[in-house]
């Protein structure tokens, strides 16, 4: 596995598979039961040894300085 893949976002990922050639095939991946949200970022959870296969999984974002303020 690529270790050095693993937490990045997905198009930190890309980038850096693209300065070695490589095109990975990205598949997605949701808790069980939970619907697969377009919110949070995308970060790598599984990267194959060459770097050709990419499970991604759904994180939320930080919050922002400014939202943790009003709390």
């Amino acid at each position: 596995m690529r270790e050095d893949l693993l937490g990045l976002t997905l198009e930190q990922a890309l980038a850096a598979l693209a300065l070695e050639g490589i095109e990975p095939q990205v598949a997605a991946t949701s808790a069980p039961r939970r619907e697969r949200e377009a919110g949070g970022t995308a970060r790598v959870v599984y990267a194959s040894d060459s770097g050709a296969q990419l499970t991604v999984a759904r994180f939320l974002d930080p919050l922002s300085d400014s939202e943790q303020e009003k709390v």
